[in-house]
């Protein structure tokens, strides 16, 4: 009997510390910003996704000014919602479904133009009407 229990015991420790990294979507994952700030989010509830625009402190200061300059850095991440078992009928983050970089740079003429690259994910669009979309977007002040 008391070898019965041991291996019980011992089989039942080793199932409890077994390492699941399974994920089916509706974990929340922590995305890494790197340094970089929030500058605003946006919700789209038709296709059931959160975004959040991030950027460095030459993109905030364009989000909120609207007048762009070179070195602006801004980064959107797209997550699929996710129920708040917390919070009855709220939504929070859930797996990330896309990300987009934009830089920006000066022309030889002095004209500011942008770069655009997906890093993650398939984004419906094309790449001058994201640009557009995304540095369109103004900060989230606080007062």
């Amino acid at each position: 009997m008391k070898i019965f229990a041991m291996v019980l015991c011992v089989i039942a420790g080793s199932y409890g510390c077994a390492n699941n990294s399974y994920n089916d979507g509706r974990k929340r994952i922590v995305y890494n910003a790197h340094g970089l700030k929030v500058i605003t989010s946006f919700s789209d509830r038709k296709q059931q996704t959160i975004s959040l625009l991030y950027g460095n402190a030459l993109a905030l200061q364009s989000a909120k000014t609207g007048i762009q300059d070179k070195g602006e850095l801004f980064e959107l991440v797209t997550f699929k919602q996710a129920d708040n078992k917390y919070w009855y009928g709220s939504y929070i983050n859930g797996a990330v479904q896309s990300i987009e970089l934009i830089t920006s740079y000066a022309t030889d003429k002095n004209v500011i133009a942008f770069k655009y690259k997906i890093l993650q994910g398939q984004v419906p669009g094309d790449a001058d009407a994201r640009i557009k979309s995304i540095i369109s977007h103004r900060a989230l002040l606080f007062p």
